[in-house]
């Protein structure tokens, strides 16, 4: 099946487990355009998992990838990619829903660029269908992050920018130019993502997407936000503790920093750079702590 224009597109999903998967798969599978969804499975076992039924048997545009364990999220997405054939990839979290439509119009507005060096993100949505932070966002400089965690951009906002842009008016122009968008839900062409390296996997978990947003303005290429179209998020449907994820959550945050504003390439001091991680990670960690030790009493007093 083809979308606007002969267009096809191939849906990547990386799974480690939680809860939506079939869903998220038969929204995908419904949709105009998708000639295939590629289902990076980076569990040890089973291959397909249990959930999906006889989903794997009766669907031949489901293909499976797996056995090379649990790679993260962006070298997941580099093998599903690396496997597909459609001339756009829709990258697409397991926790994700797409409504009837959302690809024929990210298609429609993807052939409103005058060539193929776009990133295309949709306005990303809570259960409750309120818009989720992180759609849309800045590029995420060390003060941008230091503006997010400690909301600086309330008592001076002329001086401070947070990094998260979802309490900002809705643009709109059926498209816009936007720093970085969630790699929750990415559109691009798959030889645009293939020129680009694709993912650093020297991310496992979290801030990979904000690198690749800036891969592809060092590119030449455009990150855009479609507001008008919209992707339902589910969010922390992975079996994994909170702590796992804080850990690479803080692992990924120090590579990016460094990366991309450490010295040479960048014009950071690397002592600011320690003191913005420093203090974030130790507030993060607190978070995580905090609520895993909440959770736990809420399961003891019940």
């Amino acid at each position: 099946m083809q979308g606007a224009d002969g267009v096809t597109v191939s849906v990547v999903v990386v799974f480690y487990g939680g809860e939506g998967l079939r869903a998220c798969l038969l929204s995908a599978l419904s949709q105009p355009g998708v000639i295939e969804v590629i289902l990076v499975n980076n569990r040890d076992a089973p291959p397909w998992p249990t959930d999906l039924g006889a989903l794997p048997r009766e669907e031949p545009r489901l293909t499976l990838v797996h056995g090379q364990g649990n790679v993260g999220f962006g070298a997941g997405c580099n093998r599903g990619a690396a496997r597909a054939r459609g001339d756009v990839l829709l990258l697409l979290n397991p926790d994700g829903r797409l409504e009837p439509g959302t690809v024929p119009r990210l298609l429609d507005l993807a052939a409103m660029q005058p060539d193929d060096g776009w990133l295309l993100g949709p306005r990303l949505l809570n259960e409750d269908g309120s818009e989720q932070a992180g759609g849309r966002r800045n590029t995420g400089t060390p003060g941008e992050w230091l503006a997010e965690a400690l909301r600086l951009d309330r008592l001076d906002p002329g001086t401070w920018r947070r990094v998260n842009r979802h309490t900002d008016p809705l643009p709109v122009a059926p498209v816009v130019e936007m720093p970085a968008i969630s790699g929750a839900a990415m559109l691009l062409p798959r030889a645009f993502f293939a020129r680009l390296g694709g993912f650093d996997e020297g991310y496992f978990l979290h801030f990979e997407d904000l690198a690749l947003c800036r891969a592809v303005w060092r590119a030449g290429g455009r990150v855009l936000f479609a507001p008008a179209v919209t992707v339902t998020h589910l969010k922390s449907r992975s079996p994994v503790s909170g702590l796992f994820v804080t850990r690479h959550k803080i692992r990924s945050f120090r590579r990016y920093l460094w990366r991309e504003f450490g010295r040479p390439a960048g014009t950071t001091p690397p002592w600011r750079l320690a003191v913005v991680w420093a203090l974030l990670s130790a507030g993060l960690l607190v978070r995580t702590l905090v609520g895993t030790a909440a959770a736990k009493a809420r399961a003891w007093w019940r």
